[in-house]
Order: structure tokens, then C-alpha cells, then sequence
């Protein structure tokens, strides 16, 4: 096993990490100790969540980060380790959307608003939480078809505003949403943007976004379960029409949820089948 180890941790230091622009690379590490840095961003390696004598780190790319290649290092009590990390491009589509010009070009009395909201998310998602809310893999909040990709360039009433930071679900008001996973309760509010909100703290520097809803059935400080029943869908915010905007966000960088769920729900072993 020693070994195996030793000959895993020289494979990790020379061969290079694959990234992609909106995308998170989660690297497997021989140890849980220490923290990584990439450029001026410290990420702290967390334990695996079934092998706790290995470790993994979670290195979001923003959407916007550009392409080429970067160093990333792994500093631990007994040494620091350098790991190549490749960033390519993603390719993204585009969607044209009609919602009501208010939610396009606000008006001045909205503004403070909008700033107050921005600035509240930005001090959530930039907490980090020593502790783990969850050890099952991640579930998908509604059983429903996805109607528009994460990192789709969206142009609303004839103007490219923004790109789309989750994945939506076609869903009628109302429909039960069920959390993700474990974790507390951070936020439940009616945002400008993005309506009924809740949001979900899993710790280690993971959350959860749901919004456009049309209930709330948790408040701040709620610890909940995976598959639990956290609000209602609805029509709220900048919306065409009613759906569940569901988004996550790792070591606050928006991130392709989707893409993230797969690889953390891959850290776990296949449930064995009946025979």
C-alpha cells in the first residue's frame, strides 16, 4: 500500500491537471493534510470522504479564467509539492430571452438594492466552514428534464447581460424541492434577480442555490438532510417562465453543478446490486 501511494503521489506531481473554464478539477491527494495554492488563492485539501487517510481538493475555474498553463502547489508539514494544472477553454452555448425590462436594466430605485444583494452573497459564499454536512453522495433537488446548461451566454431583450451561473429544471408551481445534501440553512429570501431564494451551507466551502421559489419550508440556522423538502417552486425573479434554478458554488466560485456532483458522487463506491 506504501508503495502504491508513494508511486500515486510522483503520478500526481508529473502528470498535469486537465481544467476547463466554468468547471471544477477535484485532485485526489496521498495525504488530508496541508492546503493548495494557485495563483494568490489559498484551498484548503480536505479528507476524502471515504478513504479519510487520503486527501482531495476542490480547484473551481472561474468562467472567466484564461486559458494556459499554471502551477499549482500543495504544501503540507514536510514538504511542498508542485502539480502542473493545463486550463482550456469550455465551450458554452448561447440563449436569447425575453423577461420583463425591469429585470434587464433596473430602475435607479432598485440599484441599492441589487448592490446589498450582491454584497450579502459575496459574504456567504466566501465563508469557509471547517466542518462536512454530508458523507452520501449528492442528489438532484427535483426529478425533472434541465431546460437551460450551466455557462450558456445569455442576451435578455436584445442585451448579453450574463452567462448562466446553474442548470434549470422545467418545473410547475408548485413542486417539492429537496436538498441536495446535508448542511445548514444560510439563507431564505426574496432576491431581485433570483427570487425566492434558499441557500444551503455543506460545509468545507460548498453550497447550494435554489431559486425562483414560491415557498419557503426551512429558515437560517435549519439543519437539514439530504432529499428533504426545503420549498416549493415558483415563478419568482428574472424569469420566462416557471422552473427551478438550482447552482453550486465551491470555494466562492460559481460552478457547474452538474459536472461537480458527478465528481464528487464519483469519490463514492457503486451500490451493490441485487442478485
Amino acid at each position: 500500500m506504501h508503495l502504491f501511494l508513494l508511486l500515486f503521489s510522483l503520478a500526481v506531481s508529473l502528470t498535469a491537471i486537465e481544467g476547463y473554464t466554468g468547471k471544477t478539477s477535484l485532485i485526489i491527494l496521498d495525504s488530508p493534510s496541508g492546503f493548495i495554492t494557485l495563483e494568490d488563492k489559498n484551498i484548503s485539501v480536505l479528507a476524502h470522504p471515504v478513504d479519510r487517510t487520503r486527501g482531495m481538493a476542490l480547484i473551481p475555474i472561474d468562467y472567466y479564467a484564461s486559458a494556459g498553463d499554471y502551477n499549482i502547489s500543495w504544501t503540507t508539514p514536510a514538504i511542498t509539492r508542485t502539480l502542473p494544472l493545463h486550463i482550456s477553454i469550455a465551450s458554452y452555448p448561447t440563449e436569447t430571452l425575453s423577461v420583463d425590462p425591469a429585470k434587464v436594466t433596473p430602475p435607479p430605485e432598485a440599484m441599492e438594492r441589487i448592490e446589498a444583494e450582491s454584497a450579502q452573497a459575496k459574504a456567504i459564499y466566501g465563508h469557509f466552514t471547517p466542518i462536512r454536512y454530508w458523507n452520501k453522495p449528492f442528489i438532484r433537488p427535483i426529478e425533472s428534464n434541465t431546460t437551460s446548461a450551466y455557462g450558456s451566454a445569455r442576451t435578455y431583450n436584445g442585451s448579453l447581460k450574463s452567462y448562466h451561473g446553474g442548470i434549470d429544471f422545467r418545473a410547475l408551481t408548485p413542486t417539492p424541492v429537496q436538498a441536495s445534501n446535508a448542511g445548514i440553512v444560510v439563507l431564505t429570501q426574496d432576491r431581485y434577480y433570483s427570487g425566492g431564494t434558499v441557500i444551503i451551507d455543506h460545509g468545507e466551502g460548498l453550497y447550494s442555490c435554489y431559486f425562483h421559489l414560491s415557498r419557503y419550508d426551512v429558515k437560517p440556522g435549519d439543519l437539514v438532510s439530504r432529499g428533504q423538502i426545503i420549498a416549493l417552486t415558483g415563478a419568482s425573479g428574472r424569469i420566462t417562465g416557471p422552473h427551478l434554478h438550482f447552482g453550486m458554488m465551491a470555494n466562492g466560485i460559481q460552478a457547474d453543478p452538474l459536472d461537480l456532483l458527478l465528481q464528487l458522487n464519483a469519490l463514492f463506491p457503486e451500490p451493490k446490486r441485487p442478485l
